[in-house]
């Protein structure tokens, strides 16, 4: 289980590394908000359940399943809030 915990860990802070890499890399605030939804929630979600099963349910099993949930929540609403404050502004590609 060790070892799936840590490939997890991996693969989140990979997907988070990525999305970096695609903010800097497009131009477009659509497409950066794409890239920047699928990192902040994909990579934090994977590191945090990656980061329950390499620790433990009783070392930070808790406290990692509510910043999941708050991950989750937070981050689409987030994104949709500033891709329709784009729109509004009338901001294009």
């Amino acid at each position: 289980m060790r070892i799936l915990g840590e490939v997890l860990l991996i693969l989140g802070v990979a997907l988070i590394w990525v999305g970096g890499i695609g903010m800097v890399r497009f131009r477009s605030p659509y497409v950066r908000l794409q890239v920047a939804g699928v990192a902040d929630v994909g990579g934090s979600c994977v590191f945090l359940i990656g980061l329950m099963i390499r620790e433990g349910w009783l070392a930070t099993g808790g406290l990692a399943l509510v910043l999941l949930l708050f991950v989750l929540f937070t981050g689409p609403l987030a994104t949709h809030a500033i891709a329709k404050g784009a729109f509004v502004r009338r901001i294009r590609d």
